[in-house]
């Protein structure tokens, strides 16, 4: 019989450094108060989903959120919070911590376009994480296939560990790593679009493929 299952994609809320608009990928701040309202205004929406299996990634601010969202449930205190690498952030390398609005500037620059939004105009996702690496002096941040790769990795292991058929998993992960599942699995959704902290997507799996069921909500 085919494995199905509904998994419940949560951004964390929102950080420090979401605040104050600076690259966050690998680097980790706290969740503001605000943050930890809206995390646990994200539980109380989802308090009466009976969870099987939780997931997020091995950074605090996932973990944080995951909790907080548990606190609110009806069902699942007792629920072990699995944290992988898989599922960290997209790794900025040395655009961690500078300002958003600087780093996808000379992304854009370095590619001939005077502005970030002419930049996503131009080009999908994919193209934009290369740019990344490429305009890192370093050339540390991560490309496309890096950061799919974990995520295909993360995704196949949620898949293969089932237990039982029509569970509710919860993966409390990152605004790009979101951005980057949707996008593998439905071209419906503007997924230029910012991914809201604690904002949920649901995906449903089935037949051996996901489909997206809701966005961003």
């Amino acid at each position: 019989m085919d494995k199905t299952f509904n998994l419940y994609l949560i951004r964390h809320g929102e950080t420090y450094l979401n605040r104050y608009k600076k690259m966050q990928g690998w680097a980790d701040s706290p969740l503001t108060e605000e943050g930890k309202a809206i995390a646990s205004e994200t539980g109380r929406r989802l308090a009466s989903v009976k969870f099987d299996r939780i997931y997020t990634s091995d950074s605090g601010r996932t973990v944080e959120t995951a909790e907080l969202i548990l606190q609110e449930n009806h069902y699942n205190h007792d629920l072990i919070i699995n944290r992988r690498k898989a599922f960290r952030e997209s790794f900025f390398g040395s655009f961690e911590g500078e300002y958003s609005e600087v780093a996808f500037q000379k992304v854009a620059q370095d590619q001939g376009y005077s502005n970030r939004e002419k930049l996503f105009q131009k080009h999908n996702l994919e193209e934009v994480m290369n740019f990344i690496k490429e305009s890192d002096p370093f050339h540390h941040a991560e490309n496309y296939k890096e950061i799919w790769g974990r995520i295909d990795n993360g995704l196949n292991e949620i898949i293969n560990n089932g237990q039982s058929d029509n569970e509710n998993i919860l993966l409390v992960t990152h605004g790009v790593i979101i951005r980057n599942i949707i996008s593998k699995f439905s071209n419906e959704f503007d997924k230029e679009m910012e991914i809201k902290n604690s904002s949920i997507s649901v995906l449903k799996y089935s037949s051996n493929i996901f489909k997206i069921v809701s966005f961003n909500q």
